[in-house]
């Protein structure tokens, strides 16, 4: 079942570029409390997919750099990739931007790098059902890094 939905969501990216891509993905667990934090949701984790187009004009580094530096911390990485933070699902979507180039604001991936709706860029997850379902089919549980990140005790003390 699993190399079927991992088929058919290489499909459907495929339809729009093709070509390498990286995979970056957050898992989400919205409620649970981390050890090191006490913060509710700090362990959500979603699947950030960076298209081939993405690939192709070497703006990979680019786009971690900004998941980086909002305090997501990477948690997987195949020339597939994850991160992992609080409310880290819906502070994608938002940093990614609207799906359509047009529509995505400056300062967002997509409003920044993207040139047309079939190459925006970018792919993430719109929920922790589809970020668990999507991080499911590109990584094993063992490929996911469970590690403390040195400033998230002071990052999400509230």
């Amino acid at each position: 079942m699993v190399t079927m939905q991992r088929c058919f969501f290489n499909r459907i990216l495929q339809q729009f570029c093709s070509g390498t891509r990286v995979t970056i993905g957050y898992h989400g667990a919205a409620g649970r409390r981390s050890v090191s934090t006490g913060v509710p949701g700090v362990r959500e984790r979603t699947l950030i997919a960076i298209k081939p187009d993405g690939v192709q004009r070497r703006l990979v580094g680019q786009i971690i750099q900004r998941f980086e530096q909002r305090g997501f911390k990477l948690v997987g990485l195949k020339m597939l990739q994850v991160w992992e933070g609080y409310k880290v699902i819906e502070s994608s979507r938002m940093m990614v931007g609207h799906t359509n180039p047009a529509e995505a604001q400056a300062g967002t991936v997509r409003g920044d790098f993207s040139i047309h709706v079939s190459r925006n860029v970018v792919h993430a997850s719109d929920s922790v059902e589809g970020a668990q379902r999507e991080i499911q089919l590109w990584f094993k549980g063992k490929e996911l890094l469970n590690w403390d990140c040195c400033d998230h005790a002071s990052t999400f003390e509230l």
